[in-house]
């Protein structure tokens, strides 16, 4: 089943990088990216993120990201 991906949020903590995932305004998915080091480069956590929607969700899209401040970053789908 593919899980309709609306937003995504990357937001890097001194722990480690946190995640959010938004299906509907209802609908989010929290988590983090335990794999990635806190101190990974943005890019990094970017494909890391990418790669846990298309594990974990089913996701075959894209994603355009900006920078919303310091170490926040928002992504909406290309495709989904």
């Amino acid at each position: 089943m593919n899980r309709v991906v609306q937003q995504v949020l990357l937001h890097r903590t001194p722990e480690r990088w946190r995640i959010s995932v938004w299906e509907t305004p209802e609908a989010i998915g929290c988590g983090d990216l335990p794999d990635t080091p806190p101190d990974a480069p943005i890019e990094t956590a970017q494909q890391d993120l990418l790669d846990h929607l298309r594990r974990h969700w089913n996701y075959k899209g894209q994603l355009t990201w900006h920078e919303e401040r310091p170490d926040w970053w928002v992504a909406t789908p290309i495709t989904n």
